[in-house]
């Protein structure tokens, strides 16, 4: 058979093809519109909302550095500036020490599925040290339990967060003493962590010699 004859017969059984199931090749290419109409529309939108959500969170933060509530309208949009709208509210409720707040901000937020395990740890260090801080000024342990989240949510294969989690179990084991006012010298779990700490190849050597600080403060106060 000549190649002619191929082709011929190859356009034949591509025409019957399409004669055949042109009902169904019509409503394919329907979907395919409507689909695409749908993306290219949610796309609009999704750039619309991210626009005007830029637009109030520079405004308001412009008008009146003093008071940000009006950022809360913003911390509900699924966007990048919710997530700093969040992180404004809890820097300047730390400020102001409502730590209550900020620490149900700190859980939304590492809560979310849009950051990635960087931030994540990042968030969740921070909020540890902050309220490990907010438990000693409140002289309350109602924090502690969040706080052992937020610590187990830091990823120690992070550089540089292995030694920032070990520093942080051993403030929080050191702070439910303290404010349970019990014997630093007879609880086992808090000489064990300090002896771990020391004697790892992977603490830096910074955070060996806060540690050490703490450790000889509570051995003689």
């Amino acid at each position: 058979m000549s190649e002619e004859n191929k082709n011929n017969n190859l356009f034949k059984k591509l025409q019957n093809f399409i004669f055949t199931n042109y009902i169904q090749i019509i409503i394919a290419l329907v979907l395919l519109l409507i689909l695409f109409i749908g993306y290219q529309t949610y796309n609009y939108f999704k750039i619309r909302d991210i626009k005007n959500s830029s637009i109030s969170f520079f405004n308001i933060i412009r008008e009146n550095e003093d008071d940000l509530s009006s950022l809360e309208n913003l911390t509900d949009d699924d966007n990048i500036f919710s997530i700093l709208s969040k992180l404004k509210l809890i820097y300047k409720n730390n400020e102001n020490k409502n730590f209550s707040y900020s620490n149900e901000l700190y859980k939304e937020l590492l809560a979310s599925s849009n950051l990635n395990d960087l931030y994540k740890s990042s968030i969740a260090a921070n909020a540890s040290y902050t309220m490990i801080n907010a438990s000693y000024e409140e002289k309350t342990n109602n924090y502690l339990k969040d706080i052992l989240i937020y610590i187990n949510n830091i990823n120690d294969e992070l550089d540089g967060y292995f030694s920032i989690k070990k520093e942080l179990e051993y403030l929080l084991i050191v702070t439910e003493i303290d404010l349970n006012k019990s014997e630093y010298n007879n609880n086992s779990k808090a000489l064990d962590k300090y002896n771990e700490i020391f004697n790892s190849s992977l603490i830096s050597a910074s955070i060996k010699e806060r540690v050490k600080k703490i450790h000889e403060f509570q051995l003689y106060k």
